[in-house]
């Protein structure tokens, strides 16, 4: 598998071919969903927005790329659907996700609307989104990097959105999580590392502010419930090992999600490879 995956990639990089494209000799599979899913048999009642960007490994005959396959769709749909094929995946967990919507929230709007006298009383809510964006690509030293995005609205204060990352071994498929690339004597070393990022990161969002110090990053909302952490969502790119904090894991949702960079040569020292 390594290889056949290495010479596609390299001979759709000398071609200048986006790898996400559909293509019989690419590395990737790619599926696309969409539905407007209607509570009612009325092209008028409220929907679900539903759509699924998948891409994940191309897996035909090849084994490595099937576990890999299948750990991300544990992670990203659930264990129901670890198992399946992708492309019978995402359609499982699309018409799931539609029927239960539509059962879940068909019945409070079919009371809501016996006792409406117009369209007007009728809540916004019920006009719901979904959207999963996934991308598979080739990392550092032969890894796999893969990552999901996903946007829910179910009619809140503010959606919901956050995003998960994975890293794969291209020899083994192997899920390589803190332990298999971290040393376990370097968490503190690192942790400061990303303490120095955060303030920097901070600081270029709030230029008016002087961030030196933990006081001042949490005179601004950050690092009030936790202390900094190596989080398990990172990627090992090709240049730098990138570690994601969603909203809410160190900051207000108004910070959005927070990502730091660090290249190699500062972390290289406290990877185990």
């Amino acid at each position: 598998m390594v290889n056949r995956v290495l010479i596609a990639l390299v001979l759709l990089g000398m071609a200048g071919c986006d790898l996400l494209a559909p293509s019989d000799n690419s590395p990737y599979n790619h599926i696309f969903r969409e539905e407007e899913a209607h509570l009612t048999d009325d092209a008028s009642s409220p929907f679900c927005d539903f759509s699924i960007d998948y891409t994940c490994l191309n897996a035909e005959n090849d084994s490595i790329a099937m576990l890999v396959n299948q750990a991300i769709q544990r992670e990203w749909l659930g264990d129901d659907y670890a198992t399946l094929l992708p492309e019978e995946a995402v359609d499982s967990f699309m018409h799931v996700y539609i029927r239960d919507y539509r059962k879940e929230v068909g019945e409070l709007y079919w009371a809501d609307k016996s006792r409406a006298t117009s369209e007007e009383e009728i809540p916004n809510w019920y006009h719901q989104t979904y959207s999963l964006v996934t991308f598979v690509e080739e990392g550092h030293g032969g890894t796999i990097n893969a990552s999901a995005n996903y946007f829910v609205d179910m009619g809140g204060a503010h959606p919901n959105q956050w995003s998960r990352w994975m890293n794969f071994d291209f020899e083994t498929g192997i899920h390589l999580t803190q332990e298999e690339v971290f040393l376990p004597s370097a968490k503190t070393d690192i942790e400061k590392i990303l303490l120095d990022k955060l303030m920097k990161h901070v600081s270029e969002q709030h230029p008016e502010e002087n961030v030196t110090s933990l006081e001042d990053l949490q005179q601004l909302g950050y690092l009030q419930l936790t202390n900094m952490y190596i989080p398990d969502n990172f990627l090992l790119g090709k240049e730098a090992v990138l570690f994601l904090f969603n909203r809410y894991d160190i900051a207000p949702y108004a910070a959005g999600e927070i990502v730091l960079e660090v290249p190699y040569e500062e972390i290289g020292p406290y990877l185990k490879n």
